[in-house]
């Protein structure tokens, strides 16, 4: 199997039409070429869009897990999870951590070791974050609903490396097609996830489409009958 490197043409028209013909172009790969893979440099890439996505607080409440096509767990994962795709060189799980508390050890590691912030900062913080959850989002009292925020955060880290991985001309999958219940167990019992932390928030695969594989026009509304502007 070779290796290849995507190479990005140097953009010859405005940025701006360059970042409509990215969306406009990119697709949701339904099969994979076997015999090509994705670098190490823009796998890499990918997963640096991830994890440099913004989230609530700054506390990135996820964890990737990249689990390459040779890997014995591939199979595995594929008799749980209908949506994977054959042939993905990397198939990348993202978790999303269920407990958010303003009390929990990560918000403390996060503003206080990652974030730098005094003791009384931290204090203050942390009252001002628990009382945005209370009253604001309403999930302070509800594991399920903390869990569901942190997914929700989970996608803008999904949407980043899907269009990081259109930019760098590597095709993607995201993957929603799964059954939750048995992919959590799996990670679990193989050691993977520790399952009072974390729950599998979605999927994603990254690599080249089959160049035989008939790729559809890309069909969306309207812009005016998704867009309103205000007065």
């Amino acid at each position: 199997m070779r290796r290849e490197r995507s190479h990005a043409m140097l953009p010859t028209k405005p940025i701006n039409a360059m970042i409509e013909d990215v969306f406009a172009t990119r697709f949701t790969c339904k099969r994979y070429d076997p015999d090509r893979t994705v670098s190490d440099e823009d796998l890499n890439t990918i997963l640096e869009a991830g994890r440099l996505s913004p989230s609530s607080f700054g506390l990135e409440p996820w964890k990737f897990l990249v689990i390459p096509k040779e890997s014995a767990l591939t199979d595995k994962l594929r008799e749980i999870a209908w949506g994977m795709k054959r042939n993905a060189p990397y198939s990348i799980v993202i978790l999303a951590r269920k407990h958010m508390e303003a009390s929990s050890p990560h918000v403390a590691h996060m503003m206080t070791d990652v974030q730098g912030a005094s003791p009384e900062d931290f204090e203050q913080r942390k009252d001002m974050f628990a009382n945005f959850q209370a009253n604001d989002l309403g999930v302070a009292s509800d594991p399920r609903l903390m869990f569901e925020w942190s997914c929700r955060q989970a996608y803008i880290a999904l949407a980043n490396m899907l269009t990081t991985s259109a930019l760098l001309h590597v095709d993607s999958t995201p993957v929603e097609g799964l059954n939750y219940e048995k992919v959590n167990k799996f990670l679990a019992d193989e050691g993977l996830m520790d399952p009072e932390e974390f729950g599998v928030a979605v999927m994603l695969q990254v690599g080249y489409h089959d160049p035989t594989h008939i790729m559809h026009p890309k069909t969306r509304q309207k812009a005016e009958d998704v867009v309103e502007f205000l007065k």
